[in-house]
């Protein structure tokens, strides 16, 4: 099955692209393809999402909130399982299945793509999916991994780590870590290069991807050598500060869509108030559940991905300027026209396909100039 779009649309993105400053730091705003307006949805997103819109911008305010009953999280589940993107990688792409043993004896499952026949040692990307702590897997982004390895040339490892609420915080922290671990390891086994390894996540996936950083710098070990957070989870006891500010005027919305855009980022921002329940604990504030607030020194260059209308945005930029502050390297895009877990829908939009060729460029720059500081 091919692409839903043209690839020209992929080559307008480059070409609209505008390089901007944002509270002192450099953001990259990619624009929509094919479209003047401001504040507007990317069309294929409008179109797809149109009927969700009108409902949504009726429903009270009694159903904005997250419900986390077990019903409740069945149902979410199913939204969150969905595979959304659409078979277009065409490099011919190994899975290989393994699995990581923990210190409970649980077997996490963990899938190594690489591309088929290439014997060379490859960089390694740890990708970490989002699900909001409690759903997701790594069917939801294998599409999207096997675009990566196609591009990029590294050989990709994604665990399907174990959720909460049945296993409540740090279960799913932890044993993110420990694949780490794992993978430090035994790259050598699957062909994987362990002194180029690069951490990666979205939304939740992003959090876990940043603990792993954050432990991993702590322990003085220093085997990340970059990462990559996609609209990650970062702020979520919702600490204000002067990057920091909730409130529907830091989002741009096209008139007509402004009813049913305004709901459903309010909405989403308010399931983000049930995630203390879901993970089973009290203290959201701390450091690993809450890196917006930690110091943003001692991390390795990363890339931060955010969309127009995403919930998350403004912490995520927020936590770019701070990282680009503390003097590490950070490129930050924010893509118009979208909200939330975009890069779940590679094939189905030309900026999920985008995103991929801007990790490429991010990485390349940190193999052949950060690391050699790193080796040193």
């Amino acid at each position: 099955m091919g692409k839903r779009y043209e690839d020209k649309l992929v080559e307008a993105l480059k070409e609209r692209q505008e390089l901007t400053d944002y509270h002192g730091a450099p953001l990259l705003v990619k624009n929509l393809p094919d479209s003047e307006e401001r504040g507007a949805m990317d069309p294929r997103l409008y179109q797809d999402s149109k009927k969700m819109l009108k409902i949504v911008g009726w429903l009270p305010k009694k159903f904005m909130k997250m419900d986390t009953s077990p019903k409740g999280i069945a149902g979410l589940r199913k939204v969150f399982n969905a595979v959304k993107s659409i078979p277009c990688v065409e490099a011919d792409i190994e899975i290989e299945k393994r699995t990581v043993r923990m210190k409970d004896g649980y077997l996490v499952p963990v899938r190594i793509y690489k591309k088929r026949n290439d014997n060379e040692k490859q960089p390694i990307l740890y990708y970490i999916h989002g699900g909001g702590f409690f759903g997701g897997s790594p069917d939801v982004v294998e599409e999207s991994v096997k675009m990566l390895v196609a591009k990029t040339g590294v050989a990709a490892v994604s665990p399907d780590y174990r959720l909460a609420p049945e296993n409540p915080y740090p279960v799913g922290h932890e044993y993110c870590y420990r694949v780490l671990r794992w993978i430090y390891e035994n790259a050598s086994s699957f062909g994987g290069d362990k002194e180029r390894i690069f951490v990666a996540g979205d939304s939740a996936g992003g959090n876990l991807a940043q603990y792993c950083t954050t432990r991993d710098r702590e322990e003085g070990l220093y085997r990340i050598k970059g990462q990559l957070l996609l609209y990650p989870t970062l702020n979520m006891a919702g600490v204000e500060d002067r990057f920091y500010q909730p409130g529907m005027e830091h989002f741009e919305m096209a008139p007509h869509q402004k009813k049913g855009l305004s709901k459903m980022i309010g909405m989403f921002a308010g399931m983000s108030s049930g995630l203390e329940k879901i993970l089973g604990t009290s203290d959201v504030r701390n450091d690993y559940l809450n890196p917006y607030t930690r110091n943003a020194g001692n991390n390795p260059p990363t890339f931060l991905t955010v969309g127009e209308h995403d919930f998350l945005k403004i912490e995520t930029l927020g936590y770019g300027v701070k990282l680009h502050e503390a003097g590490v390297e950070v490129k930050m895009i924010l893509y118009k026209g979208f909200g939330h877990a975009y890069f779940d829908n590679t094939g189905v939009y030309p900026q999920c396909e985008d995103e991929a060729a801007e990790k490429v460029d991010l990485t390349a720059y940190i193999w052949y100039n950060v690391i050699i500081q790193y080796r040193r």
